[in-house]
C-alpha cells in the first residue's frame, strides 16, 4: 500500500486531498479509519481490534457503533439497518 496509494487516489479529479486525510498513514489502521469516516455506521467483526481504532471510533459522534459480540443473534444489526433506512 504505502504512499503510492495517496498518489494514485489523487489522479481522479473528483477526489479531494482533504478526503484522503484519514488514509495518510498508508497502513491497515488508516484503511479502517478512512472507511469509517465515510460510513453511516461502524461495526466491529472481531473481538480483537486495534486499540487506537476502538478508542477513536468510540468518540465518533453521529454514527452508531456496534462492537463485536459473539453471543449476538444479529438483532442489533437488524435494528441498525432499520434505523439507517429511516
Amino acid at each position: 500500500m504505502g504512499a503510492e496509494l495517496l498518489k494514485l487516489a489523487t489522479i481522479n479529479d473528483y477526489v479531494q486531498k482533504k478526503e484522503l486525510e484519514p488514509y495518510k498513514d498508508s497502513n491497515n489502521v488508516a484503511m479502517f479509519r478512512g472507511g469509517a469516516s465515510f460510513a453511516d455506521a461502524i461495526t466491529f467483526g472481531a473481538d480483537k481490534v486495534d486499540k487506537k481504532l476502538t478508542e477513536e471510533f468510540s468518540k465518533v459522534k453521529g454514527k452508531k457503533v456496534l462492537k463485536f459480540d459473539i453471543e449476538s443473534d444479529l438483532t442489533d444489526y437488524l435494528q441498525l439497518y432499520t434505523d439507517l433506512a429511516k
